[in-house]
């Protein structure tokens, strides 16, 4: 995306204020169709932000490349940072060694603890499919120590298209995410110090949007999507950009 096309779609939502004046646009995602931070315009994003008042919401997959590694740049992402959620997918995938990716989120969490004036929330994004089942307890536990704040569970999404080996390979049952659901909420991976998310939540994971084509309880209705042409999107739903019904 070109940074002018970042830049005016910012300037043109900062701009609206409710009769108190205050900000009606809230904060700005960074894509999560690619690594953020490897994006070459980040920084100017990061200022523009800064500059306009408008929160951060960050979601990487914890490789932190180049600077964005450092102690010192790490402060300032917590605190320019509404949130920031780091994906399991990094070291899931074989890309990335999960001691590494383990020690970027506790030098975060530890930058996050050292900023006082920061109100980011340091989250996990866990993509939930059939190969990582295992591994949820020990994350947890994990994370309990860590200080991570929340984790949200998303169910792997499979647009029509997709191969039926990767569905057969990774996508979970109704079954199985029912149960998962309970083992969170009232099992032995319940917690009492990580706040639970994401659309395994929803009524039903495998049916509502952003998981099908129904939109009937979207959750993003007070969100904008820009692409990288300028054009507004509301639905960042899969199935509706990729797929046909």
């Amino acid at each position: 995306m070109p940074f002018e096309t970042a830049k005016a779609a910012i300037e043109k939502y900062a701009a609206e204020r409710d009769e108190a004046g205050n900000l009606l646009l809230k904060e700005v995602i960074p894509s999560t169709m690619g690594e953020p931070l490897l994006y070459s315009k980040f920084e100017n994003l990061l200022h523009l932000c800064e500059m306009t008042g408008v929160k951060m919401n960050l979601t990487t997959n914890g490789t932190f490349p180049g600077k964005w590694g450092t102690p010192s740049v790490m402060f300032e992402l917590v605190q320019a940072c509404s949130d920031i959620k780091i994906s399991t997918l990094a070291y899931e995938m074989g890309g990335f060694l999960r001691n590494l990716w383990r020690e970027n989120v506790e030098k975060l969490i530890e930058c996050r603890k050292r900023r006082l004036d920061s109100s980011a929330t340091i989250s996990l994004q866990v993509t939930l499919h059939r190969e990582n089942l295992n591994d949820y307890k020990d994350l947890i536990a994990w994370a309990e120590t860590a200080g991570v704040q929340r984790i949200k569970w998303n169910p792997a999404v499979f647009i029509p298209d997709t191969s039926a080996i990767l569905e057969r390979r990774f996508k979970l049952s109704k079954q199985e995410l029912e149960s998962l659901r309970h083992e969170l909420l009232e099992g032995t991976l319940h917690s009492d110090k990580i706040k639970y998310e994401g659309s395994l939540f929803l009524e039903d994971p495998t049916e509502d949007c952003p998981m099908s084509g129904s939109c009937t309880k979207c959750p993003f209705t007070d969100e904008t999507w820009i692409w990288p042409d300028g054009h507004e999107d509301h639905c960042p739903n899969p199935k509706r950009r990729w797929s046909k019904f």
